[in-house]
């Protein structure tokens, strides 16, 4: 039986390795973009990403888990690049409510830290298991969880503001 792109890769083949990159570009892509909102920074976060996984591949077993390495590694190249330029601009007129009253989490994110956005993206956007977001983010699963539920109860008082109504909830 033949080797895996993947496997390919680790051994070497620069043509596996950019076919492989092709297929999981997307993924970074989409990760980068729903912490910055910005294509432009997004594109410049996917190709530090795709530059250092080539960069360092070859340390890499044929048993990992890629899928989680390449969250960390773009959530790595993702911190960094936010803290090089600055975060995100917020508007005080951005309206993170929904039609049906519940906060928008794609809009809401944007009022975290790096960190507390890290755990809220990868558990709303990307459906991880506790296990697994502490697992990229090198923390404890219980922390994780308090992570979470500070990020939802943040977001819940800040954009609550002047909304009386109890509609109004983190999902």
């Amino acid at each position: 039986m033949g080797l895996t792109l993947l496997e390919r890769s680790i051994d070497g083949d620069r043509k596996a390795f950019k076919k492989f990159m092709m297929r999981n570009s997307e993924y970074i892509y989409k990760l980068a973009y729903i912490h910055t909102k910005y294509e432009e920074d997004a594109k410049i976060i996917m190709k530090r990403v795709i530059l250092y996984i080539g960069d360092n591949i070859h340390k890499l077993s044929k048993y990992n888990n890629f899928e989680k390495y390449m969250i960390r590694v773009t959530l790595k190249h993702t911190n960094e690049y936010l803290e090089e330029v600055g975060m995100i601009e917020k508007s005080n007129d951005d309206n993170y409510i929904d039609e049906n009253g519940y906060i928008d989490i794609f809009k809401g994110i944007d009022l975290l830290d790096i960190h507390l956005k890290n755990v809220v993206v990868l558990i709303y956007f990307y459906n991880m298991s506790y296990k697994d977001v502490g697992e990229i983010l090198n923390m404890d699963e219980s922390t994780v969880k308090l992570y979470l539920r500070n990020s939802l109860k943040f977001m819940k008082d800040n954009i609550k503001g002047d909304f009386e109504d109890d509609k109004c909830e983190a999902r």
